[in-house]
């Protein structure tokens, strides 16, 4: 794991943020909502009104992913935001315009790792993890299951930087004593009520057994889909095909994510899908918190 600023490593946190998770009196404090999107490129979103909508969004913290730019490149409207002055940024190595994910947050995070501790998942830049007092946030871009044919190729891949994934978080919590949410463009739909069409999609990178199966798995360490807990029959997706009419027609996947630790689960106040908001082919999604974790 990633030291921190000061020398020590994320399992060195004192006692008094372990405590942080605690509420007590800080029941009263407002919610914090953390929402979590798929840009689909961060300078087009901006150019599609970005800016404007996070400006109205009441949210604490935004984790993006798919941003596919460099930190200079990014739009100078978002490295300017009042509201936000903490921006934390990984990018791909692998190539340039590729991947990327950025956390922006009103209040600055104890420590952020960026690291899986596989230099292959670590290349493309799909992973945040920052401690705030009470919670541990990861920001994740999983991957497609689909290769450059068009076919099933990177699906290993796939699976493997998921439980990666799920793996260093778990460890982190073991080693601070903090609840944790992972959210972000999962990549996979995780039952038939989360796509228009899950019998015409089950050879598709998506919604394959083993890209379900792995889910369930990672989800049965201590995991729990926060949209599907508090809605377990609302019809909902995050993203829609870029072929003209099929978002008109809501023929989507809900495939964006906020999976939350059982132990956070009771503090989840709200879990929604903004369908409404456009910009980029994703949707935002995101839940709401007890205010004293942040």
């Amino acid at each position: 794991m990633t030291a921190r600023r000061d020398g020590r490593k994320l399992g060195d946190a004192a006692p008094c943020l372990r405590r942080g998770f605690g509420i007590g009196k800080r029941e009263r404090v407002a919610n914090a909502r953390i929402l979590s999107w798929n840009v689909n490129g961060i300078r087009s979103c901006v150019s599609k009104g970005f800016v404007d909508w996070l400006a109205q969004a009441r949210a604490d913290v935004v984790g993006l992913q798919e941003t596919r730019a460099e930190l200079e490149h990014f739009p100078a409207e978002l490295r300017a935001l009042a509201r936000f002055p903490q921006l934390h940024q990984s990018t791909a190595t692998s190539r340039k315009g590729y991947s990327g994910v950025a956390l922006l947050s009103r209040q600055a995070p104890l420590e952020v790792t960026t690291e899986l501790g596989d230099a292959a998942f670590d290349a493309e830049g799909r992973f945040q993890l920052a401690r705030y007092p009470g919670v541990l946030i990861a920001n994740v871009y999983f991957p497609n299951g689909s290769g450059k044919e068009r076919d099933n190729a990177r699906v290993p891949f796939k699976l493997a930087f998921t439980r990666r994934v799920f793996d260093v978080v778990e460890a982190a919590m073991r080693q601070t004593g903090l609840p944790s949410l992972v959210m972000g463009d999962f990549n996979t739909a995780p039952a038939a009520i989360d796509l228009a069409r899950p019998k015409a999609n089950e050879k598709t990178s998506g919604f394959l057994p083993e890209e379900r199966r792995c889910l369930v798995e990672c989800f049965e360490r201590g995991f729990v889909d926060a949209f599907r807990a508090l809605h377990p029959a609302r019809v909902e997706y995050s993203w829609w095909s870029q072929r003209f009419g099929v978002r008109e027609k809501n023929i989507g996947w809900r495939i964006d994510l906020v999976a939350v630790s059982r132990d956070l689960l009771p503090h989840v106040r709200r879990a929604f899908v903004l369908g409404e908001v456009r910009g980029s082919d994703h949707c935002p999604v995101g839940i709401e918190i007890a205010g004293g974790l942040l």
